[in-house]
């Protein structure tokens, strides 16, 4: 996904398969949505966007990616789930 792909997700707003979470910071409450969307029909967490649709970005650091990897490892059974990242301007 590039970032234009990204801000037409964003415009469309969060809805039954779409989630905004401002920053890893909410990691957990993101983990408790990727799990209510696989018992579901599926859907996207988006993290760095705000709930009222701005893309604000993160900083990723290999931490950051180990604390996500963590989150996922924990998934009973493990789960099909796609880790993308946008670069920003």
């Amino acid at each position: 996904m590039d970032l234009k792909a990204l801000q037409e997700v964003v415009d469309a707003g969060e809805s039954e398969t779409v989630e905004f979470k401002k920053s890893t910071g909410q990691l957990s409450r993101a983990g408790e949505t990727l799990c209510a969307f696989l018992n579901g029909q599926g859907g996207r967490v988006l993290i760095g966007v705000t709930d009222s649709g701005r893309i604000a970005g993160q900083q990723v650091s290999d931490k950051t990616r180990q604390e996500i990897a963590g989150l996922l490892q924990r998934f009973e059974p493990p789960a099909p789930v796609e880790i993308r990242e946008v670069e920003m301007p």
